[in-house]
């Protein structure tokens, strides 16, 4: 009798950028290391005084590889993670978010197909106190067609997977954009024709607290890369929102986007 041929399953590199935040960051690794079904790697870019480097390290266990990008921001960290990259497909994970089913990978990658693609899938925004214990949940449904991702960010970044070799023709992330390089990636994306696939997964688990990059006290900021974004791609004037704001008014019902007429 013959052996059967084992399907040859693509490597996926899990990139997880980290500043100063080790508690957070072992919760990370661990949500990423309980991945089951898919072949992957765990890739920590420290861009802070290498908090990441000694978690790596503490663990000692194969599979998870840790750099430090330098205090250069977030944008180089993740530009130099898929540098380090040795998968076909990667994978963002904040180091303050969480993959709350060991078959969140195996959905994105089952959603994916053989070409190359954007898939995403949908999660929970978790408001959190000082002591990480959840106050509050809302889901967020992702979405990702030309038309939302013009009037909104409808991904979440630590729920998609791409192929590496789109960076081969759109190019790397933007060093301009420190607060919406996703979303000008997603843009990006979508206007070069890739397709856009929808996971079933809604594992993704996307902390919302005080002193996140999010916060309050990042609204200037916010608001003046937002006019970037807006300008590089002709969108007009845009409300200043995040994940959980978003969340908040879908909730509420008063999304400015309708996902029903957007998806079909």
């Amino acid at each position: 009798m013959t052996a059967t041929p084992l399907v040859s399953r693509p490597l996926v590199s899990v990139v997880i950028p980290t500043r100063g935040r080790p508690v957070l960051l072992r919760r990370a690794i661990a949500s990423a290391r309980a991945q089951a079904g898919v072949a992957f790697e765990i890739v920590v870019v420290d861009d802070g005084d290498g908090e990441g480097l000694d978690v790596v390290a503490g663990l000692a266990v194969p599979g998870i590889r840790a750099v430090s990008s330098d205090r250069q921001g977030q944008v180089a960290a993740r530009r130099l993670g898929v540098t380090m990259a040795v998968g076909s497909l990667i994978a963002f994970l904040d180091d303050d978010d969480w993959w709350a089913d060991a078959d969140h990978l195996g959905g994105l990658l089952a959603a994916h197909g053989p070409e190359p693609a954007l898939s995403f899938a949908s999660g929970l925004v978790v408001v959190e106190d000082e002591d990480l214990r959840p106050v509050e949940t809302m889901p967020f449904v992702a979405a990702a067609t030309i038309d939302t991702l013009a009037r909104d960010n409808t991904l979440i970044v630590s729920a998609i997977l791409y192929d590496r070799a789109l960076h081969a023709t759109l190019g790397e992330f933007d060093l301009d954009l420190p607060h919406y390089w996703d979303w000008d990636w997603y843009l990006r994306v979508a206007r070069a024709g890739v397709p856009l696939r929808a996971s079933a997964g809604s594992a993704a688990r996307v902390s919302a607290r005080q002193g996140s990059v999010s916060s309050d006290a990042n609204i200037a900021a916010r608001r003046a890369d937002l006019d970037r974004l807006a300008a590089k791609h002709g969108l007009g004037h845009i409300p200043l929102r995040n994940h959980e704001s978003i969340a908040r008014d879908r909730l509420a019902g008063a999304d400015v986007i309708s996902l029903r007429a957007d998806q079909g």
